[in-house]
């Protein structure tokens, strides 16, 4: 986790966004996600890549929410739901586009890797890694495919 934290925060989803701001154990209504980064679709760089950023892309926020289920901690179907809740209400405050929800745990169930296959959401890439098995499963959207991208196992 804190090593995709840190390829976000220099630069290596730079194509899709430029994030610059990170945060720990942040709380979104009853939900505490491990790091939540922040940042926006304009990007950085160069003269000329900033003037071309400036001129075609849209500068909207985007952000990404990790959280590590522990072993001793039972992560439901009723907890992802929770979760997404309560970053859609984060979102519509802050007025962002789409957010990304990385969940790392050592043995996630099967039926919460389905249910994950089952968002169809276009605004929140979920992104669920069993670490014991080596299987990254993501949510069937654009965002979702996206996120996969970035994770390693």
């Amino acid at each position: 986790m804190l090593q995709l934290e840190r390829n976000l925060m220099t630069g290596k989803g730079r194509w899709i966004a430029d994030f610059n701001e990170s945060f720990r154990d942040f709380q979104v209504k009853n939900s505490v996600f491990d790091i939540f980064i922040n940042g926006n679709t304009r990007m950085k760089g160069f003269l000329l890549s900033r003037i071309f950023s400036f001129l075609l892309n849209p500068n909207y926020p985007v952000g990404c929410f990790m959280l590590a289920i522990r072993p001793s901690e039972k992560f439901t179907r009723t907890s992802l739901h929770e979760c997404l809740e309560a970053i859609r209400f984060y979102m519509d405050n802050q007025e962002m586009r789409w957010t990304w929800l990385v969940i790392l745990g050592q043995d996630i169930e099967e039926k919460i890797e389905r249910a994950v296959e089952n968002i169809r959401d276009e605004t929140i890439g979920v992104v669920a890694v069993n670490v014991k098995r080596g299987l990254i499963v993501n949510s069937n959207s654009l965002i979702g495919r996206q996120a996969r991208k970035f994770i390693k196992v």
